[in-house]
């Protein structure tokens, strides 16, 4: 089994298992077909597993295929299909073509397939093939619409043979190890589908870096929090923290507390315990000799009490959607969205009272504040650089937080059951619920409450971002830019992969803008407007945002739409909200305050113009970018802030601003409108001022 699965054959356990000349009779291979087609329809199959995609939202089979498959394994896999997500198992299934299916993809070497149709955001073979490739790090096999198209099998380019990095495996569903989340969380944390992360995770910047922490570790913590603008104790607790970050699993022990505990993500709080001294953050007084466990195993994170005799006296749980545990490498690379980094070098500092050299950076955070993590410099005789230090501001929720670590040591796989006490705790009898939230949104409840401020935010004048990981093997890029630095003739960057335009026409009254889009598929993306600086998806205190939102089609045409972005989408399964959403939208073109439009996309990059009234030439305009996993209405992979200000005027030769134009139809005038807008975009630009945002929940980091 360990050798099948460094194999590259899409169907290499069937082969192992049972020899050429079998598989190919299980297989449905024709050696007399040309291009080597395969009939998958006459393959071994146990059953299928259908599921729903917490991606897509859509329906999901997937065939298991040879004679490993039993009542007991096909039922645990099921139970599993992506992730947390239980399927619905058939034995003796079968997953219903239609003339759609574009093929199969398959993962864990050919003992999972799955249907892979056509639709509107895979339209062509070639976007199937690469969904398959690049979404599930699977092997793609063509059949239906596809199988004349697609005479060979694709598979994903990291995946390279066993000596020359980590084997992508297909745990979670097809998702691969070391994927991280989506958007912001992704600075900091593992997806919570991705079965666990490595040491040497191919396309990483810090691949095989000494510095990463560990996979499996266990320390001693100490915590100490600080208020603002204050150097008196808050807060502190004493405990015990475990990672297997293979596993994407996480415990942590307190045994210890004392003070007023001020952040997001802590444990439930008894109403008796609530503290409203502060207003603006939400605290729980945790005094005393008090035992508590907090487990993270991919999406799911237990809360158990203890009671004095050494019992479990209450369990509860909370799902927490894609946020999984921290990725060893977080600290010290610029992924995820809306995040930056800043290595330091050495430095000496006090850790446990004794000086030590340490390695440190700096990591940007979701509210422009930053993380610093300090890495033991000089190695022990387990050869080993330590976490020592971590400096935690308070996210805009709570108070900052001073971490030390000791008596660190390694895990194995014996103490893997110390991560399933809840499951242990249940199969005895006991009982662990899902606890019911306490607000309408996931994640840190941005713009419900007033703005906490922090000792640790960043400062322009200090802040680089330099990207060194001490990866012996990372070819790509690194290093990093400062503030100054310069975007391409015609365009400001204002992130990886997004451009944009900007002018006032004072003769129409009307800001005109152009965005650029990078996008390998067609996603949906959108463009918020903000009322004021702060990086919020809507309004502090309630209310909804705006958005112009483009959404593709049927053969990847986008339509741009405008309405309302309320707060009850801050979920992340919120279909209901979703549909009421998309009900809400309006054609941009039908939207009273909005003069021309035009959206493309072609050769992989998606072109959002539009031009929108104002009484006066702005000041300057806060923004907000997202870009879509797909095409459907679901959680954003990415998602930005920015700045446009210094708006310089449009030319007189702007479309709008001539008597001809306004003479023309409306179509006409709209596209006109936009071309001369293209025009203007080549001489002159605005000046956009990129503000980034990147989060963790505290609890789980």
């Amino acid at each position: 089994a360990s050798f099948a699965g460094k194999l590259r054959c899409p169907f290499a356990k069937v082969w192992v298992e049972h020899g050429p000349q079998r598989a190919a009779e299980m297989l449905g291979f024709n050696s007399g077909t040309p291009g080597h087609a395969r009939r998958l329809e006459n393959a071994l199959v146990y059953g299928t597993c259908t599921y729903k995609s917490p991606f897509a939202g859509s329906e999901v089979c997937m065939e298991l295929h040879g004679v490993s498959w039993t009542d007991a394994t096909a039922s645990e896999r099921c139970a599993k299909a992506s992730g947390l997500v239980a399927g619905s198992l058939v034995k003796g299934g079968r997953c219903q073509t239609s003339a759609e299916t574009a093929g199969w993809c398959s993962t864990a070497a050919g003992s999972e397939m799955i249907h892979t149709l056509l639709s509107a955001t895979a339209s062509t073979c070639d976007a199937a093939a690469s969904a398959c490739v690049t979404w599930s790090q699977g092997v793609f096999v063509a059949g239906g619409k596809c199988a004349k198209t697609h005479d060979q099998t694709q598979q994903h380019p990291s995946m390279p043979p066993s000596s020359a990095g980590y084997t992508w495996t297909a745990g979670g569903g097809g998702i691969p190890f070391c994927t991280i989340a989506p958007g912001p969380m992704g600075a900091a944390h593992q997806l919570a589908q991705s079965p666990g992360y490595a040491f040497n995770c191919n396309n990483t910047p810090a691949r095989q870096s000494p510095w990463m922490w560990p996979l499996r570790w266990s320390a001693h913590v100490e915590a100490k929090s600080l208020g603002y603008k204050t150097d008196e104790v808050q807060y502190e607790s004493k405990g015990r923290v475990w990672y297997m970050l293979d596993k994407n699993w996480k415990r942590l022990d307190t045994w210890y507390e004392k003070g007023v505990h001020r952040a997001i993500g802590q444990a439930p709080c008894e109403p008796e315990n609530n503290d409203t001294s502060l207003k603006t953050a939400r605290g729980c007084k945790r005094s005393g000799m008090r035992n508590t466990t907090m487990l993270h195993r991919g999406s799911k994170m237990v809360f158990i009490d203890w009671a004095d005799n050494g019992t479990i006296s209450n369990c509860r749980w909370l799902d927490l959607g894609p946020i999984g545990n921290i990725r060893p490498d977080w600290f010290m690379d610029d992924r995820g969205a809306s995040t930056a980094v800043q290595y330091l070098g050495d430095s000496h500092v006090y850790h446990m009272g004794e000086p030590r050299l340490v390695k440190q950076w700096r990591k940007k955070d979701f509210a422009n504040q930053y993380f610093t993590m300090s890495m033991q410099a000089n190695v022990g005789e387990d050869g080993t650089h330590w976490p020592l230090i971590l400096n935690v501001p308070g996210e805009g929720f709570g108070d900052d937080f001073l971490q030390h670590y000791h008596g660190h040591q390694r895990l194995e796989d014996s103490h893997s059951d110390a991560f399933l006490l809840d499951e242990q705790f249940v199969a005895s009898g006991g009982t662990c619920p899902q606890q019911a939230r306490s607000r309408g949104t996931d994640g840190p409840p941005t713009g419900q409450s007033e703005h906490v401020p922090s000792n640790l935010e960043v400062e322009v004048a200090s802040w680089r971002n330099i990207v060194w990981t001490g990866s012996p093997v990372w070819t790509g890029a690194l290093g990093g830019k400062g503030p100054e630095s310069t975007a391409p003739a015609g365009k400001v960057e204002v992130a990886d992969g997004v451009h944009a335009n900007t002018c006032w026409d004072s003769t129409a009254g009307v800001m005109r803008f152009t965005m650029y889009f990078d996008l390998p598929t067609p996603v949906w993306t959108s463009i918020g407007f903000r009322g004021t600086e702060e990086c919020l998806m809507t309004p502090r205190g309630g209310g909804n945002g705006e958005v112009i939102f483009a959404k593709p089609g049927s053969g990847g045409v986008y339509s741009m739409f405008f309405g309302p972005l309320p707060p009850t989408l801050k979920q992340f399964n919120a279909h209901s909200a979703t549909r009421q959403f998309e009900q809400s939208l309006t054609l941009l073109s039908d939207t009273e305050g909005f003069e021309g439009s035009s959206v493309s996309y072609s050769n992989g990059q998606l072109v959002m113009g539009f031009a929108r009234n104002y009484s006066a030439k702005p000041g300057g305009l806060h923004l907000t970018f997202a870009i879509g996993i797909d095409a459907k209405v679901s959680y954003h992979s990415k998602r930005e802030c920015f700045m446009v200000s210094s708006i310089s005027e449009c030319p007189v030769f702007s479309c709008s601003a001539c008597s001809s134009c306004q003479e023309d139809t409306t179509p006409h005038l709209q596209q006109k409108s936009m071309v001369s807008f293209s025009t203007w975009a080549a001489l002159n630009t605005a000046s956009v001022l990129v503000v980034l945002l990147a989060g963790a929940f505290r609890q789980s980091a």
